[in-house]
């Protein structure tokens, strides 16, 4: 799989170039241009062991101008289906400086899962798995529509690495156990399913030399969520996320990139909420893509969720196309996660889950594709992993 998508990728970023390289009129000199936009389309054709054989599209697209940065706009844009039943649509929006100095960002989203994993709560959960992901009792049917919109900006003027924001964001979650499912026999909080609606705030101290692949520099963030009746949502509770990101040029072309993430929920939360975070960068865990790689998605869960991600970056090889320079790249990586809930045993201390492995990067200016191998040193089991953007 991993050539037509190289070839593809590399194809589309020729176009976008010879598109905004035309040639000049007789008798002028022609001037050397960036071009205004870059976009990417992937076909989502993939097999993966978390949700079996899938297939769709997914594109991105950057609008640059003068005075914008990172750009001044994206928009991204999904379609995708898998063998079990999953489905995964969404539109997103971003726009850095839409609204004078504010941020406009947002997204419209709509999932639907057959067969979406459920494990228990605590970091020790369903010991008796054995990584048969398509066993009824680690899963329970879900749909979720929703969105979000945030605004964000920087009060102490745009060269400041103080950030902060305020949102909403809202989702209507149905749930469907299955007779055998762990789900169906706990009944925790949430399983009547319903709407649930957030009101989101943060705060960010961004000193970054870049934000589409950064080199230098690191963020700070706090994020806090509320849900209750008067934002629309069956259920009160709150949460806090603290996200800590830095990155070292250790040579040229090496970079050192840390990531640590605390979680914490309070209240009437519902078992859906256990596996997401808050924050500018939402994740999923502990297991999967977005938090820790190599373990299946969403393996434990809780009201309380800590994880450590470790990447060494490695820009491989830079040429150009049509005058415009496009990067490849490699990474290893080791990601570290557990999570403490209340009224069960969490274990030890030290009973951590550990994922590790490594990948390829491409990218050209703000678009970055990765491609990423994980396996769990716990139980030896592997995970294969397509999408864009760093992880962090």
């Amino acid at each position: 799989m991993l050539a037509p998508v190289i070839c593809l990728f590399f194809l589309l970023l020729t176009l976008s170039a010879a598109a905004a390289g035309r040639a000049p009129a007789p008798g002028l000199q022609p001037v050397k241009k960036a071009p205004s936009m870059d976009g990417i389309a992937l076909p989502l054709v993939s097999f993966s062991s978390d949700q079996g054989f899938g297939y769709g599209a997914v594109g991105g697209m950057y609008l640059y101008a003068p005075g914008k940065t990172p750009y001044a706009h994206a928009l991204a844009a999904q379609i995708f289906f898998s063998s079990r039943g999953a489905q995964n649509h969404y539109l997103r929006y971003d726009g850095p400086q839409l609204l004078g100095p504010l941020r406009l960002e947002g997204r419209l989203e709509y999932r639907q899962e057959k067969s979406s994993p459920f494990f228990g709560a605590g970091n020790l959960s369903a010991p008796n798995f054995r990584g048969n992901v398509e066993d009824e009792r680690y899963n329970f049917d879900k749909g979720s529509p929703g969105f979000w919109v945030r605004l964000r900006g920087r009060p102490f003027g745009e060269t400041h690495p103080f950030q902060s924001y305020v949102g909403y964001g809202w989702r209507n979650t149905s749930v469907a156990p299955y007779e055998t499912s762990i789900l169906a026999q706990e009944k925790p909080i949430g399983i009547e399913g319903g709407p649930s609606g957030q009101i989101l705030a943060g705060a960010l101290w961004d000193t970054r030399d870049q934000e589409g692949d950064p080199t230098t520099g690191g963020v700070e963030e706090v994020a806090l969520r509320v849900s209750g009746l008067a934002t629309f949502s069956r259920y009160q509770y709150a949460g806090v996320t603290l996200s800590e990101r830095r990155y070292f040029k250790l040579s040229e072309r090496l970079v050192f990139a840390q990531r640590l993430t605390l979680d914490m929920l309070f209240g009437e939360v519902p078992f859906f909420e256990w596996m997401t975070t808050g924050g500018v960068n939402i994740s999923e865990g502990i297991g999967g893509m977005s938090s820790v790689r190599g373990i299946e998605r969403n393996r434990f869960a809780g009201n309380v969720k800590a994880f450590s991600n470790s990447e060494l970056r490695f820009q491989a090889a830079r040429m150009s196309i049509f005058g415009q320079p496009v990067a490849l790249g490699a990474v290893v990586f080791f990601d570290l996660g557990r999570v403490w809930h209340p009224g069960v045993s969490d274990g030890k201390w030290h009973d951590w889950h550990p994922g590790i492995g490594g990948g390829l990067r491409f990218s050209r200016r703000a678009a970055v594709v990765r491609m990423d191998y994980a396996r769990s040193t716990e139980t030896g089991r592997q995970r294969f992993y397509v999408t864009f953007g760093h992880m962090f």
